[in-house]
């Protein structure tokens, strides 16, 4: 095999990209591939080998912080040091002063780890196999749908607790899966939300933002009867104890383990909210 030439990827792309997270048995459609390349067109970066995609890294600016995304490298070109030029060149496009992020699994957590990136939470994939029956609701009832005109408070939100701005991202999950998009409103008059979105394998929940435990699965409770038939999952953090505790009485298992890892910017990390994320909107995403 000869050594990978390594380019930006372009919408032509997008059917070989697609074939190498589906052959490695990741969740992504060719339509999130599609939003991801909107949101990072000079981020998002493939090694070709006779014009077969066989790696990938993406590097998202969410305005406060870099995100790294689907660092994807086949088998077969592993321990070449094919993933550390990806993730490098991921992160020459994103702004030197702020901090990166992404979520590792155990596998990649030590690349990551060579690289400057430190450990700042651990998160646990909770999954509902499809037709896994009723969610207990929790004892809010005033939980109403998210539309179109909720966005904008919705987004705010997001930003406070995230530091970050990836309003368009969210406002495309939203229109992807409505039926997943909940919110309640917090004394603090940031709002609660949970949003969802289809995937490949299986439908994920999240980002859940809360003011606390109860909010959280009032949320998740309401969004995930949604689902029908579809697997389910869950990136929760196992920080929230009490909601990892609510998933598993609901007919959720814990699979893995993932590790929100971060290389530390010049800028100062974002101040904690009143309202806090339960779960992510999944690794590719933040």
């Amino acid at each position: 095999m000869g050594d990978p030439t390594v380019r930006l990827l372009g919408l032509a792309d997008l059917d070989g990209a697609f074939a190498l997270s589906s052959e490695s048995g990741w969740n992504q459609r060719r339509e999130d591939w599609g939003m991801l390349l909107r949101l990072a067109p000079a981020g998002a970066f493939a090694a070709f080998v006779d014009g077969r995609i066989v790696g990938t890294a993406i590097g998202l600016d969410y305005g406060g912080f870099g995100w790294i995304a689907m660092m994807i490298v086949e088998p077969a070109f592993r321990g070449r040091g094919l993933g550390g030029r990806l993730l490098e060149m991921a992160m020459s496009c994103l702004p030197g002063e702020r901090p990166i992020r992404l979520d590792a699994t155990p596998l990649g957590r030590r690349l990551y780890q060579r690289y400057g990136f430190v450990d700042e939470a651990r998160l646990t994939r909770h999954v509902a196999p499809s037709g896994f029956g009723p969610v207990r609701r929790g004892n809010r009832a005033a939980v109403d749908a998210v539309s179109v005109s909720d966005l904008p408070a919705l987004v705010r939100s997001d930003s406070a607790v995230m530091g970050g701005e990836r309003g368009p991202l969210l406002e495309w999950v939203r229109e992807q899966a409505p039926q997943y998009a909940y919110r309640l409103t917090s004394e603090s008059g940031l709002m609660q939300y949970c949003l969802g979105r289809p995937g490949r394998r299986f439908d994920q929940i999240g980002p859940v933002v809360a003011s606390d435990c109860e909010g959280a699965t009032a949320l998740v409770g309401a969004a995930a009867p949604a689902a029908g038939d579809r697997a389910i999952v869950v990136d929760s953090f196992d920080a929230h104890a009490g909601f990892g505790v609510w998933l598993n009485d609901n007919g959720f298992r814990a699979e893995r383990p993932l590790y929100r890892m971060c290389r530390p910017g010049r800028r100062p990390a974002a101040v904690p909210t009143a309202i806090a994320e339960y779960a992510i909107l999944g690794p590719e995403f933040a």
